[in-house]
């Protein structure tokens, strides 16, 4: 009986466009039994697994990391939550489904669901936290989400018999006669020719071509190539993460050209177009939001014909990385670029029942909070724990999307870790209830002293602990990660309300209220630019540390800052002096791109009192009187005494020569100067103009 009823479903989703989404109930050794008489009856092309036991006729994804999914498809979906689930994998693989197909959950019955953990999201957890039973973590959640959400809700009864508790709510056939072949709708029309005169049209207007998931710009990209092939140009290459990404962009290129000039388009490696650099007609990114941001401005830098694709979702890699960082460098530095967004899904409807589902689940597409601020009330703060945000979704939902859009890492993963990891809190700032702001929270450091021991010889790492493993082990304080440690992982303020002291405020009721739950110290680590250090400083935290390796999606060092609560003063400053110091010394083991602002603000060198005689000799080389390699030393010294009176040039060329020791050739190229006598000219003016030497005689005229 269930198969005639579960084809009929299925013939009015291919009839619809849209997907099928199932939500199946029962035992777990009925249900896997029951999967596999469903696959046997529908054959699908495709069809992925997610989760323990997959049959035959189905491909295994338990180690597909998330963004690798973007980019393909498949025509059946089943997830098998009996033993657990990753919620970041459900939401991707989601999104690769055809219209037509099959989307089934198989879960115990509710009751048996959330009595159970769920261990797949261990990942997620602070050490030594274990996962939680089903009620108090994210499984309730989406729960809730499933039991009103527009889908075929079924019990699979012990004699194999399907009861079916709740009939989905099919959306009428949708009108597409009115489009021109070979498009699916007007959006993916206006993105070929959008596409088209960025090769046609003048130089360096890159397009970024953004979308939600299933409306077409994988093919657009392809349906664009062929016509620019048959207008002359041979020279294409589309890149993606991985090169399955970039399959339907090239197959819907060969199914509109012909053979002979099948290769005009070639997928290449990011790593290999940046390393050859081919002459090319074009360059197509794909999923663009995956690739490091700095990998993106080098493609802007050689290539003036670009075309950005990219999904408008949080599980792409880097999260909102590409929006907020990559799209301000294009407007820099390609200031007539072009956004065009699709808006119109293509592999299924608009009214898509699963994609609202998924939608709902993982909170994929929230709106900002209104901002209501009267500066002449008073504020409050609120603390959240995961298990509360189960009675106010509202309030988590406004939180998740001010973090998500403050933040250019935010990712599906973050919100399953906010509803399991009981180490992780949101403190909130309101005022009338509304939501002005809000900080992440991790509580960290208490470990014990073996452990601690093992942390700090480089024998263990545990998840969950950045702070208190960056004191014991990079910064051999073992006994402060000891000390109960408060981390501020996120910190967001309502983007209309910025600028207007909101942010400090919060720092500062938040450590009010730290103090008062007894932690010692809090700390904090980002991305470092001058602004930020500025921020971190004027509420008091001192930098104590800054990473070696540059972020992959923003280009910046990480800077690890702390402040006292119940702690000690002394003990940060001693950490800030200490670390001021030793990055003047070892600066030359630091990436040489950093930010000259960053490196003032960050960096303290020792000062040494020049003399009358190396005064002179200082103004006899501002006069063009003695050589460069006789008072290297002594401008070295000079400039660490003036180093925050020079203009941001003469700072970054003092900077990069006498800190950073970079050579002459490579300072020329990046502050774009002929060479060595004009650099040495830069350096020369700015004695000249700062320093306090006393006048000389005739004999140095």
């Amino acid at each position: 009986m269930w198969q005639q009823q579960l084809s009929e479903y299925l013939q009015l989703a291919v009839a619809r466009k849209i997907r099928l989404p199932i939500w199946l109930q029962g035992e777990p050794a009925a249900l896997l039994a029951f999967s596999e008489q469903l696959l046997a009856q529908i054959n699908p092309e495709v069809c992925w697994w997610l989760g323990s036991a997959a049959p035959e006729r189905s491909i295994a994804l338990q180690q597909a990391k998330a963004h690798q999914l973007l980019g393909s498809e498949c025509d059946c979906l089943i997830i098998n939550a009996c033993t657990g689930f990753n919620g970041d994998q459900i939401a991707a693989a989601s999104g690769a489904l055809k219209a037509g197909g099959l989307w089934l959950l198989l879960t115990p019955p509710a009751a048996q669901w959330l009595a159970q953990p769920n261990p797949q999201h261990q990942a997620l957890l602070s050490y030594p936290l274990l996962p939680p039973i089903g009620a108090n973590g994210f499984t309730a959640f989406w729960l809730n989400r499933l039991q009103t959400a527009n889908m075929l809700r079924a019990e699979l009864q012990a004699d194999g018999a399907l009861d079916i508790k709740h009939h989905a709510m099919l959306p009428p056939i949708p009108d597409i006669s009115t489009i021109t072949e070979p498009f699916k709708t007007a959006g993916q029309a206006a993105a070929v020719s959008a596409i088209v005169k960025v090769v046609t049209g003048h130089r360096r207007r890159p397009l970024v071509l953004t979308a939600d998931r299933g409306c077409g710009k994988s093919a657009a990209l392809g349906l664009a190539a062929a016509q620019l092939v048959t207008m002359g140009k041979q020279r294409l290459f589309i890149t993606a993460p991985a090169p399955a990404q970039a399959n339907i962009a090239l197959l819907h290129f060969k199914a509109h050209i012909g053979t002979a000039q099948a290769s005009a388009l070639q997928f290449i490696a990011i790593d290999q177009l940046l390393a050859e650099l081919p002459p090319a007609d074009l360059i197509l990114v794909d999923e663009a939001a995956a690739f490091p941001t700095p990998q993106l401005q080098r493609l802007v830098e050689h290539y003036s014909r670009l075309v950005f694709a990219t999904t408008e979702h949080g599980y792409e890699g880097t999260g909102r990385g590409f929006q907020l960082r990559f799209q301000p460098y294009l407007t820099q530095h390609c200031p007539n670029w072009r956004l065009l967004q699709l808006i119109e899904p293509i592999r299924f409807q608009a009214q898509d029942p699963l994609e609202q589902l998924i939608r709902d689940s993982f909170l994929l597409k929230l709106d900002l909070p209104e901002p209501h601020y009267d500066n002449s009330k008073p504020l409050a703060l609120k603390h959240y724990k995961p298990s509360d945000w189960l009675a106010e979704p509202a309030k988590l939902q406004q939180v998740f999307a001010l973090l998500s859009f403050a933040h250019y890492q935010t990712q599906v993963k973050d919100l399953l870790a906010l509803l399991e990891n009981a180490a992780l809190t949101v403190f909130t700032l309101q005022q009338d209830e509304h939501l002005l702001g809000c900080a992440l929270i991790s509580s960290e450091g208490q470990l014990d002293t073996v452990l601690n021991q093992q942390i700090y010889q480089g024998q263990r790492r545990v998840q969950g602990h950045l702070l208190a493993q960056s004191l014991a082990f990079h910064l051999a304080e073992p006994t402060l990660a000891i000390s109960k440690l408060a981390r501020i992982m996120r910190i967001a303020i309502v983007p209309a309300l910025q600028q207007q002291g909101l942010g400090s405020q919060l720092v500062h009721m938040l450590c009010v209220a730290l103090r008062n739950q007894a932690y010692q110290y809090v700390g904090s680590s980002f991305g470092a630019t001058p602004n930020l250090v500025k921020f971190w400083q004027r509420n008091g935290f001192q930098p104590i540390r800054l990473g070696h390796q540059l972020d992959k999606a923003s280009a910046e060092p990480s800077l690890l800052v702390l402040k006292a609560l119940q702690g000690e003063d002394h003990t940060v400053s001693h950490l800030n002096q200490n670390f001021a110091q030793h990055l003047y010394y070892e600066l030359t083991e630091y990436p040489a791109n950093l930010e000259p602002s960053l490196l003032l603000a960050l960096v303290n060198p020792p000062e040494r009192l020049l003399s009358h005689n190396e005064q002179q000799q200082l103004t006899l080389f501002a006069h063009g009187n003695r050589p460069y390699e006789l008072v290297a030393l002594l401008l070295l010294y000079w400039f660490n005494q003036n180093r925050q009176k020079l203009n941001p040039l003469e700072a970054g060329i003092f900077i990069a020569r006498c800190w950073q020791k970079q050579p002459w050739s490579v300072i020329a190229n990046h502050y774009q100067l002929t060479g060595k006598t004009r650099i040495i000219k830069v350096m020369q003016q700015a004695i000249a103009k700062y320093s306090k030497a006393l006048e000389i005689t005739g004999e140095t005229n």
